[in-house]
Order: structure tokens, then C-alpha cells, then sequence
């Protein structure tokens, strides 16, 4: 179920992350376990016919802690992390071989060994390391053993047996620990993700993701009620393997709802499809499990198509809203489970209900806007064009009253309406802004480059693959980082050509703005062979962009073209 922070790309690439310092105190802790031993079998020795082999050892085992201690230092991804409380265990069963057997000082080595595979790698691990030490250690007690040693059979059973329950022990608190350091960090990545910059559907699907991601489950599903009409439900799944998009959730009846939504919104639901079938409900109030029926359980476990579930119901102000799968995977859910999850909704739903009054604030902000501009246009276009009607009716007078000096009269009038016209379609693109949510973006950067090429002199290619449409906030951001990248090309590029890409590959939407570096050398291509290209990361653009959850890159392209990226998941 837990995640593991030693295998993650934090821990390859941030020499500061709590898993790089905890390795190189293991590391420390090691040499200086390994270190003591020499040093203390230099004083007194020891006796044996194998003593010098296990001086030996023992000294190999001190420089191969040195070296590790010094990767570790070093940060070198050379490190066999995952493996290397595997490798003492190792090196402990053979110092015990070449020494006493089962009455060897080197037997509490094990325990180190158990404790960094435990509160490093999680309960499974500590306890997989456990009952192959136990394994191991008793099989060479057995054929190292001598007959007046064998005879001592207190000796002999004891330690594998104290080994096996300290172990369990210690792997048992260790995976404790992983659990919670993981839990901490799930809630701490559901805050960061609750942005409502993203708008209410990407946030819930995002958070689903990383619940279904943190139980290794095949599916999560949430049917929470549509706020709209307070009786219908939306329904938001995530599967594993499948992207999802954050597009607005299919609604479905409260009768349809129905099935779903058992078996009360006071019990949470545990239910396998073993044999038989087991379901386990447990009183969120009492505090209590009992058992329930399989059979409404079986039709949902149907539904979902699924082996396994649990299901968790969701609460708003101690009012029932929905309810929350957990589908298939791996996890064997308990009573600690189900706590855990009850704890996540209850931090997650006034999350969602903040979010939801933010983006409601903007729906009528924008509302507000839009009549702003419907009343400039009555006073700034409409007007005018009542003056421009009245003004053609006067040159109809004169014309039927024969007088034909009407040229300046009529230059003043294509003037008027040259200037209307510029101020009509600003407004229009305005308005049909906020009337197309889902696909203003790619029309609205057509527009502008248009007049940018008009007022400029430079060249712009817009260009598109893959179906762009994104939420009007979200194409808000991506048009402003256009408009300040093309006002970085007319200032800083000095050149007659650019271009603005977008595409939605992966679960991201890509720009880039391209344009050609100038030339230091007079070379008409923009070449310059003497002069190693500057480059800058535009503030602005890189800023957006990260409160967005994205990243940006400068580069030059193979056409010596400086490239602008800026890649935002969806």
C-alpha cells in the first residue's frame, strides 16, 4: 500500500530529501558498527581455527562500509539502495559461519539490518528480511554447530526464536512509521492539488488519482451530489492506465443513484467476492463492524466490476452527500483503513465546497464582465453608429436637393466607420470569449497574432495538433503567456517570423513560441558561429506557469531558432 520514497525521482535528485540524509547516517551507522567489531577483536582476539578468515571478513566488511559511506556523500546513484540491508545480512551470516555459529557476538547484527529494511522499506520488507535471517542463521547453526554445542538445545531454539519476534516487532513498527510518513504525505499533496485555479472536476479527479495511486487499487469512483439541483448525482471515476482529462463528470438520477448508495450513509463497506462473498460494515458513530448483506454488495461489486471494494460515505457539514469507492488492487482494507479514509473526506470536502464558491465567485464575475461590456457597446458602438445613420440621412438630403459636394462629408463617414468597426469586433471576440468555454483559446490567439502581424511587421504561424480545449480560466493564462511572448519578440528578437505551437500529448497541453535568434555576424540564416547563444527563462511566462502546476524550458532548435516551451498537465 505505501509508497516508497527511496525509489521515487525526490530522492535521485534532491541531495537534501529526507531518504538521501537517512542513508548516509545508515551508511555511518554501518562503518562505525563494522569499525568497532575490528577494533574490538584487535584487543582481544579471536580463537578459533577460522580466526583468521574472519579477520578477514571483518575487515573487507569495514572497507565495503567506507565505500558506501563515501557513495553516499557523494550522492552517486551508484548505491544499490534497495538492496543493500539484503547485502548485511549477507556479510553477517558469513562472520557468523566463520566464528562461533549460533553463539556468535555477530548475531545482534541481524537486528540492524532488520531495522533499516523495516523503517526504510516498510513492514513486508522487514519482515520478508526476518524469516530468511531466521531461516538462514538456524541452517548454518546446524551444520557449524559442534556435537557438545548441538546438545545445548536452549542455545540453539532461543535465537532464532528472538529473532523472529523482535523482528516482527520491529517490522511491525517500522511499517507503522512508512504508514504514516506516506498518509501525512498524501494529505499534504490532496492541500497543495485543491487549487481552483484548476476549476472543481480536474481537482476531484486529480485527488482520486493520487487515492487510487496510494492504495494500488484498479479504480476509485466518487458520486457526490450535483450542487445545481441538490437531488442529482455526479459521478467521477479514475481507473488505472487511464488518463483522465478532468472533463465535466456524467450526471445520473437519484434513482440511479440508488444502488450506489448503499448501504446507509453511516456505514462504511468492506466487501469480497471470495467463494461465498464476505461483506463487513462498519458503524462510522458506534465505532462497530457487523456483518451485512452480501447480496446488495454483490450487485454493486457488479456494477463496478469489481472483485473487491471498499466504500466510504461522504459527508458535508454532518450532512450525507455522496459516497466514495476504493475498487480492487491489492490491500486488504481494516479498520485502520477505513479511519484513514473517513479522515481524508472529511479534509476533502470543504476543500471541494471552497473551490466550488470560488468558481462560482468567477462564473458570476465573469457574468458581470460580460454585462459591462454589453453596456460599452450600446454607449461606445451603438451611439456612434446612430450619429453615422443620421449623418448618411443628411447626405441623402443634399443629394435629392441636387447639391453634389459631398466628398469630404462622405470621408468623414468611412472614418467613423473604419474606427466603429476595430471597436465592434474587440467586443464581439469579448463576448463569444465567454460564451464558448471549452474552445476560446485557439481562436482568440488566431485574432491577436493577426493584429500583431498587422501593427508589427512580423510574420506569426499559428499552428495546432490535437483537440485544445481547456476551461476559460485556464485559457486565460495560456493567452496571456502568448501575448507576453510575442511582446518579448518584438522587443528583444529582432526579427520577421515566430510562431506559436500548441499540442495535447500525454496529459499535457504543450506551447511554444519560436522565433529566430538574430545575427551577430551579419549571416542572413541567423547563424553565428563565434558567439555562444544567451539565453533567459521569460519571468513572467515561468511564473505562470508553475501556478499552474506546469514547467517552462528556453532552447534552440536544429533552424537556430530560440524556442519558448511551456508544458501544463491537464
Amino acid at each position: 500500500m505505501s509508497t516508497d520514497l527511496h525509489n521515487s525521482v525526490d530522492f535521485k535528485s534532491d541531495p537534501l530529501s529526507e531518504s538521501w540524509i537517512d542513508l548516509r547516517l545508515v551508511s555511518a551507522t554501518r562503518l562505525m558498527l563494522a569499525a568497532s567489531a575490528l577494533l574490538v577483536f584487535m584487543i582481544d582476539p579471536i580463537l578459533g581455527r577460522y580466526a583468521p578468515l574472519n579477520y578477514a571478513a571483518l575487515a573487507i566488511y569495514t572497507v565495503y562500509s567506507a565505500v558506501v559511506v563515501f557513495l553516499s556523500i557523494r550522492r552517486s546513484h551508484l548505491v544499490p539502495i534497495r538492496y543493500l540491508h539484503w547485502v548485511d545480512m549477507v556479510w553477517f551470516l558469513v562472520l557468523i559461519a566463520l566464528s562461533s555459529g549460533t553463539s556468535s557476538i555477530f548475531f545482534n547484527f541481524f537486528f540492524f539490518a532488520i531495522l533499516v529494511a523495516s523503517f526504510g522499506w516498510g513492514y513486508l520488507s522487514g519482515l520478508r528480511l526476518t524469516l530468511t535471517s531466521a531461516l538462514l542463521f538456524t541452517i548454518i547453526g546446524v551444520l557449524t554447530a559442534e556435537e557438545s554445542v548441538k546438545a545445548d538445545l536452549n542455545r540453539f531454539l532461543l535465537r532464532p526464536i528472538e529473532l523472529l519476534i523482535l523482528g516482527f516487532m520491529i517490522s511491525r513498527w517500522g511499517g507503522f512509521k512508512i504508514n504514516l510518513r506516506d498518509r501525512l504525505q498524501l494529505l499534504k499533496d490532496i492541500t497543495v492539488l485543491a487549487n481552483a485555479r484548476f476549476g472543481i472536476h480536474r481537482t476531484i479527479t486529480e485527488i482520486l488519482e493520487r487515492l487510487r495511486r496510494f492504495y494500488d487499487a484498479d479504480a476509485c469512483l466518487l458520486l457526490i451530489r450535483a450542487k445545481e439541483t441538490e437531488t442529482d448525482y455526479q459521478m467521477y471515476r479514475v481507473r488505472r492506465g487511464v488518463h483522465s482529462t478532468g472533463a465535466s463528470p456524467p450526471g445520473i438520477t437519484a434513482e440511479a443513484a440508488e444502488l450506489f448508495l448503499l448501504p446507509s450513509p453511516n456505514h462504511a463497506v468492506v466487501h469480497r467476492r471470495d467463494g461465498q462473498g464476505h461483506t463487513s460494515l462498519f458503524d462510522v458513530n458506534a465505532r462497530e463492524f457487523s456483518d451485512g448483506d452480501s447480496a446488495d454488495c454483490d450487485r454493486v461489486a457488479s456494477a463496478l466490476e469489481a472483485s473487491s471494494y471498499l466504500s466510504i460515505p461522504v459527508h458535508n457539514r454532518n450532512q450525507p452527500v455522496g459516497r466514495l469507492y476504493v475498487i480492487g488492487g491489492p490491500q486488504r482494507y481494516d479498520n485502520s483503513t477505513i479511519d484513514f479514509v473517513l479522515q481524508l473526506m472529511d479534509h476533502v470536502t470543504p476543500l471541494i465546497e471552497n473551490i466550488r464558491l470560488v468558481d462560482s465567485l468567477a462564473s458570476y464575475a465573469a457574468e458581470e464582465e460580460r454585462r459591462r461590456i454589453a453596456r460599452d457597446i450600446h454607449d461606445s458602438v451603438i451611439q456612434p453608429y446612430v450619429g453615422l445613420q443620421l449623418g448618411i440621412a443628411a447626405l441623402a438630403q443634399k443629394l435629392r436637393a441636387g447639391n453634389t459636394n459631398i466628398v469630404s462629408n462622405v470621408e468623414e463617414l468611412l472614418d467613423l466607420t473604419n474606427q466603429e468597426l476595430v471597436e465592434l469586433r474587440r467586443y464581439v471576440w469579448g463576448l463569444r470569449a465567454g460564451e464558448e468555454r471549452r474552445d476560446v483559446l485557439f481562436p482568440a490567439i488566431e485574432r491577436f497574432t493577426a493584429r500583431f502581424t498587422s501593427v508589427t511587421g512580423i510574420k506569426v504561424d499559428v499552428n495546432s495538433q490535437g483537440k485544445i480545449e481547456v476551461n476559460d480560466r485556464l485559457a486565460a493564462e495560456l493567452f496571456q503567456m502568448v501575448t507576453e511572448g510575442l511582446s518579448n519578440v518584438r522587443r528583444h528578437a529582432l526579427c520577421d517570423d515566430a510562431s506559436v505551437d500548441l499540442t495535447c500529448q500525454n496529459g499535457k497541453i504543450v506551447l511554444q513560441i519560436k522565433n529566430r535568434r538574430p545575427s551577430l555576424n551579419g549571416n542572413p540564416n541567423g547563424e553565428d558561429n563565434h558567439e555562444e547563444p544567451t539565453l533567459f527563462t521569460p519571468k513572467s511566462i515561468s511564473e505562470r506557469a508553475a501556478l499552474l502546476g506546469g514547467e517552462t524550458l528556453v532552447s534552440i532548435d536544429e533552424k537556430n531558432y530560440t524556442v519558448v516551451t511551456v508544458a501544463i498537465p491537464l
